[in-house]
């Protein structure tokens, strides 16, 4: 896989916690991708990676990381974060997804990049972030350079909670090359994602977020998710699988389906939370419980 270079600045330092931005492209300029790191100086880290969901970015996530790190003071844990391509300030277009084979070799191209520390990175998904990350495991891991010890996913999108018309599924499924960029009728909105008001508010006001998405998105994302839902029972790590009661973009039904059919599974229904658990009033015990968990598995002497 060509890497050019892979550019990382610090952007603050505070109470320990480092954070940088980075970015790198894989293969040409065309292909420029940003994210950042939320880390302590520590030199044996273990390596989170966090994948976000169809339409926003990774920085919406930075006061969860700056908490998280803050809470449990655990030196060894380190959060990294990828705005997939089309979103956030990678390039490619806006609001399209074209290929999430492509964001699996991007993914793949951070974790490469990361320093060596000895220690299984974990997958961290929410929504879209999951099924690239059960792709990654499932068709690309012999790409990956470091071992993949733990999966966490918080909403994956395994089935859309809504369907196309019939009739335009299949023209766009005939012309897909002519209106696979082709906008859906309709704008994302904050209300979608986020449970809080105010929380809302700022979704729908960041010039970060793709508000409008394309039929071709989401007809890739609906393609991989049944192939996902249907396939990927094999996983033989930790898996945490966090679902929110209240979640209005992807069937909860699927999700706790397919949770029972992993071996090693720690499921929790989080019944009073929208789909965006990082943003929520359950956030802190989403975090307890992700920590318990990282403490069962990976932090135990």
């Amino acid at each position: 896989m060509n890497i050019d270079a892979f550019n990382k600045k610090t952007i603050s330092d505070i109470d320990g916690i480092l954070t940088s931005s980075f970015t790198f492209n894989r293969g040409t300029n065309e292909n420029f991708l940003y994210g950042r790191s939320y880390e302590t100086r520590s030199t044996e880290k273990r390596h989170v990676i966090f994948l976000h969901d169809i339409g926003e970015h990774g920085n919406r996530y930075q006061d969860f990381f700056h908490s998280f790190l803050n809470h449990f003071k655990d030196p060894d844990l380190a959060f990294h974060t990828l705005d997939f391509r089309g979103h956030g300030k990678s390039s490619g277009t806006r609001g399209h997804l074209k290929s999430i084979d492509d964001l699996c070799l991007d993914i793949i191209g951070l974790t490469n990049q990361l320093e060596e520390s000895g220690k299984p990175v974990i997958f961290m998904g929410l929504g879209l972030g999951g099924i690239v990350a059960l792709k990654i495991l499932h068709l690309h891991f012999s790409l990956l350079s470091k071992k993949v010890g733990g999966l966490i996913l918080l909403n994956p999108a395994l089935k859309l909670n809504w369907s196309f018309p019939s009739i335009l599924e299949a023209v766009a499924k005939r012309d897909y090359l002519s209106l696979s960029k082709v906008k859906l009728p309709f704008v994302v909105e904050g209300k979608l994602f986020c449970g809080d008001s105010y929380i809302a508010e700022e979704f729908d006001s960041d010039p970060l977020i793709n508000h409008s998405l394309t039929w071709g998105s989401l007809l890739e994302l609906q393609h991989n998710a049944t192939l996902m839902r249907t396939s990927a029972y094999y996983l033989d790590i930790p898996v945490f699988v966090g679902i929110s009661g209240k979640g209005r973009l992807y069937e909860r039904k699927v999700v706790e389906l397919f949770a029972k059919g992993i071996a090693d599974c720690t499921y929790v229904d989080y019944l009073n939370a929208s789909h965006d658990l990082l943003h929520n009033f359950e956030c802190e015990k989403l975090s307890q419980d992700v920590y318990n968990w990282f403490k069962k598995y990976f932090l135990n002497p």
